[in-house]
């Protein structure tokens, strides 16, 4: 996706959490690491000339409200999910 953005005029790419996330439909096991696309994207931005942007995983606290999901866990914060496709429904 970066490469053919890339070559639409993109400066910059913005990578999420979990962006090559595909589950074996045998295991239902993730193939992927949650972070492995923004790795991969790193390791290749240079050559591509295009910068990466890494979009963290941001979650919902009752004590702090929004901080990543590495903060809240290291802290034992109350943890509000909201899955993606429950928020798309709500809009």
């Amino acid at each position: 996706h970066m490469m053919i953005r890339k070559n639409y005029g993109c400066t910059h790419f913005i990578i999420g959490r979990d962006m090559a996330g595909s589950k074996s439909s045998i295991t239902g096991e993730d193939y992927y690491g949650a972070y492995d696309a923004q790795d991969f994207a790193n390791e290749i931005a240079e050559e591509l000339g295009v910068k990466t942007v890494p979009s963290l995983n941001v979650v919902y606290t009752e004590e702090e409200g929004y901080v990543t999901a590495d903060v809240a866990q290291e802290k034992g914060l109350s943890i509000k999910k909201l899955s993606g496709t429950k928020f798309r429904k709500m809009l």
